[in-house]
């Protein structure tokens, strides 16, 4: 978020979370119990169902200053019905002063969701853990009108594939416990971004 808003010449980053849930069931992370937004539910008693959280549509009005907002970091916001999503992207149209940081593991949904013509500024980014989850690169290259990012965070293995037309890749390691990736992986995703801008995470072991 905070490379981001460097990237964009603000000084202001803030997380938005109008929905709460996930309805992936393959994600890597959720496979492998370690999924912060599945333990933050657990924490504060939510259902990890997709849903509305309506209270809070409007908070990008409350911040006028321009600033990066990524939308719904408890959970993915492509999970939603696409009748709950037009309730969030319709504040997103309203309050078109700041860049919205999208980042979800259901890009097929999101291609389906978004409009064909996307206005303002949109950073939309998917998170790739291993390998397998690729597929969610292959269909973010359809999406235009937009800057894209991936988030490699936790990696848990090496990855194989053209990066070059990504704005900006992040790499990171699991939390909660930590898992450090493999230096080699980490260094063959460096290389696969080609000139892309690449943002090491803070938690992950020096290369």
């Amino acid at each position: 978020l905070l490379e981001i808003a460097r990237l964009e010449g603000l000084e202001r980053a803030y997380t938005w979370n109008p929905a709460r849930g996930c309805s992936n069931l393959e994600c890597e992370v959720r496979r492998r119990g370690k999924c912060w937004a599945m333990m933050m539910a657990k924490r504060f008693g939510w259902s990890f169902e997709p849903h509305l959280v309506p209270e809070r549509l409007d908070e990008p009005f409350w911040k006028r200053e321009p600033a990066v907002i990524t939308p719904v970091s408890v959970g993915d916001l492509f999970g939603l019905s696409l009748p709950q999503f037009r309730e969030v992207w319709r504040m997103i149209e309203l309050a078109d002063w700041h860049v919205y940081a999208l980042l979800t593991k259901l890009p097929n949904v999101a291609l389906d969701y978004l409009p064909l013509r996307i206005k303002g500024k949109i950073w939309f980014g998917v998170t790739v853990n291993t390998q397998k989850d690729v597929w969610r690169l292959d269909l973010m290259r359809k999406l235009e009108g937009v800057k894209k990012y991936c988030l490699f965070e936790p990696l848990y293995g090496p990855i194989d594939y053209d990066l070059s037309f990504l704005d900006l890749v992040v790499i990171g390691p699991q939390n909660y416990p930590t898992l450090q990736p493999k230096r080699e992986w980490v260094e063959g995703v460096v290389k696969k971004a080609g000139k892309a801008r690449v943002y090491l995470k803070s938690k992950l072991n020096p290369l």
